[in-house]
């Protein structure tokens, strides 16, 4: 068994100007199980996000972080996307972890699109 936290990442609560430099996240992955523990990404999103995992096993009551990354310039984006892990348990126990970014930040002067979209501006 392992645990995952924080179990989600939302970047809404990020201001623009942190989405234009590009977004470092980290996740941390604890093994909570007996045994020793390796772990591999067995799906990762094609766009916006790069998920670099450790490697090497995790040995039971520790943990080792997993950066994700978020490209550059996503402030007019919103997107829904996910990666899942995996552990090297009998089970093959994976765990799903969303990222989301519902709201798309305007730039000065940019108007919104007809559709309602969720806009936020400057």
């Amino acid at each position: 068994m392992f645990k995952v936290e924080p179990f989600q990442i939302a970047l809404d609560s990020t201001k623009p100007a942190e989405q234009k430099k590009g977004i470092e996240f980290q996740v941390n992955i604890k093994n909570v199980s007996s045994e020793p523990m390796e772990f591999s990404l067995v799906s990762v999103p094609t766009e916006f996000v790069k998920v670099d995992m450790p490697g090497g096993q995790i040995k039971p009551g520790k943990e080792k972080s997993i950066k994700v990354k978020f490209d550059k310039n996503i402030a007019s984006e919103t997107f829904t996307k996910s990666f899942t892990i995996e552990a090297n348990d009998a089970a093959k126990t994976r765990i799903t972890v969303p990222v989301t970014k519902n709201q798309r930040w305007l730039a000065p002067g940019e108007q919104p699109p007809a559709t309602g979209a969720n806009i936020k501006t400057k």
